[in-house]
């Protein structure tokens, strides 16, 4: 009940946020009900917030463990319920994400598992993505965000004995496009299914991506908050 709570008081704060950036967001499909997999590429430090903001319902983020050291961010993190995927204990991060997917639980995942490069383009994805999808039957709803190089601050901080880079959206355009549920069934434990799955939901992400990045060449569609679903 707590971490429901944190999560409508602070969509104010993220709607605002959105705003700033002139969000533009357009879904191929309504999102299905119950446990789903939101799988996105992540080209910015801001992306977990806004797709929490437009996924429009309580989720779980899966986030690298240097999030959780941020002040202010980490306890909001920490506080909300998010899962942290720390290096070497992957398996303890996987098992609670499929434990909230089996409660019927929204899991939103960046299949990179880092930023994206910062001279722009995608990661190889993870297997975590397709290896959840199997073994808990829950679909993937690839989504594409395309954002503005300029708008980016690029930060470089210190996490222990590393350095760790992050990149907060200051101004848009940021244009988010959902794609629709993809199915699969197969062996978990079959390395070449798994990782057939992984290319082909990101293959669906990349193409997403480009729409969004077409969408936002054309600037009197940048203010849209929410485009509509597209005609049956």
């Amino acid at each position: 009940m707590f971490r429901e709570t944190l999560y409508w008081l602070a969509r104010p704060v993220l709607g605002l946020y959105s705003r700033l950036l002139k969000l533009n967001v357009y879904r191929h499909e309504r999102l299905p009900k119950g446990a789903k997999i939101i799988a996105v590429n992540h080209p910015s430090t801001s992306d977990p917030f806004l797709i929490l903001k437009v996924t429009d319902e309580p989720a779980r983020i899966l986030v690298i463990n240097h999030a959780f050291n941020v002040p202010i961010f980490g306890t909001y993190l920490r506080q909300a319920g998010h899962i942290p995927v720390i290096p070497g204990q992957g398996r303890k991060a996987f098992d609670a994400a499929e434990a909230h997917l089996r409660k019927g639980g929204t899991l939103i995942i960046f299949p990179e598992g880092h930023l994206s490069p910062p001279e722009g383009g995608f990661r190889e994805p993870r297997s975590g993505m397709a290896r959840l999808a199997l073994s808990t039957g829950a679909p993937i709803i690839p989504v594409g965000i395309s954002l503005s190089p300029r708008g980016l601050w690029h930060v470089q901080s210190a996490m222990g004995d590393e350095w760790v880079e992050s990149r907060w959206a200051l101004h848009g355009p940021y244009g988010v496009t959902f794609g629709k549920p993809l199915q699969f069934e197969g062996d978990v434990e079959d390395r070449n299914r798994v990782r057939q799955i992984s290319r082909y939901v990101m293959q669906h992400i990349r193409e997403l991506a480009h729409e969004s990045q077409e969408r936002l060449s054309v600037p009197h569609l940048w203010p849209s908050i929410l485009e509509p679903l597209r005609p049956r």
